[in-house]
């Protein structure tokens, strides 16, 4: 028969010091699968915020006035006018009674449109043919657009509805496709002090003010720690391109996304 025995202290030892290295090295390889999840998670999160800011901006962009994206040095903002409504205006008079064409050879203040277009918000203005080069841009106040006082309304009809200026306006350049645009506001983005911030309801200003003043503000995202929007303007057939880099971060997850959007420029 064999005496049963324990284990001794020297053995328990060397157990416990085998154990523990087992644990420092099989510790880190079972925590590496959740701190991975939480990674991804956190870079689906940041991309889902980027998705949503890039969304808003193109947004803006396709309903700006063709030709007035403007970016600034920096690279940290920029800049469009709001597009209210648009429509076709009439260039040649019909045979029926009535008929109202727009008159450039001398000041108008009223002209058939087609289809029926509501009635104008207070404050806006109408725009035809913005180049956005000088004699033909809206943010230096040239004679592309009606002034800030002078009020437009519009009787809605069948085929056409009448528009009407509370003072006459000459336009200087007809639109090859008798194309207007009725537009209210600038709308300005700009990155700064790690977040991004959307400008509205302020005045046109020749240069672009970053942030402008007067300016209804919101907060877009604030774990933007880097921006870069650029832009490359079209031609008479192609349209422009606005490229938009935002570098996001939270809770030790950083990443940069780059999304870009045609600019219509059709006047």
């Amino acid at each position: 028969m064999h005496n049963s025995r324990g284990f001794t202290l020297v053995e328990l030892i060397i157990a416990m010091v085998l154990m523990g290295i087992i644990v420092a090295v099989l510790a880190p390889l079972a925590a590496h699968p959740f701190t991975a999840y939480q990674s991804g998670k956190e870079r689906a999160m940041l991309v889902a915020l980027a998705d949503d800011d890039f969304f808003l901006m193109l947004r803006d962009v396709h309903q700006a006035l063709p030709n007035s994206l403007r970016v600034n040095a920096a690279g940290t903002a920029f800049e469009m006018i709001h597009v209210e409504n648009a429509g076709r205006y009439r260039a040649v008079a019909s045979n029926l009674a009535g008929s109202d064409t727009l008159d450039f050879t001398q000041p108008d203040n009223s002209f058939q449109v087609a289809g029926s277009l509501p009635n104008p918000t207070a404050g806006t203005q109408l725009v035809i043919y913005h180049t956005g080069q000088p004699g033909a841009d809206a943010y230096a106040g040239d004679a592309v657009v009606t002034p800030t006082n002078t009020g437009i309304t519009s009787i809605p009809g069948v085929p056409e509805s009448l528009v009407k200026l509370s003072s006459a306006h000459q336009f200087p350049y007809p639109s090859p496709t008798q194309r207007f645009y009725l537009i209210d506001t600038p709308i300005s983005y700009l990155c700064k002090n790690n977040q991004l911030w959307r400008y509205d309801q302020y005045a046109l200003q020749p240069v672009a003010a970053s942030p402008p003043a007067g300016a209804r503000f919101t907060l877009v995202s604030d774990d933007v720690t880097a921006c870069t929007f650029t832009y490359q303007p079209g031609t008479a057939t192609r349209a422009g391109v606005i490229s938009l880099q935002l570098t996001l971060s939270a809770n030790g997850e950083t990443i940069q996304l780059l999304e870009q959007g045609n600019v219509p420029n059709g006047i």
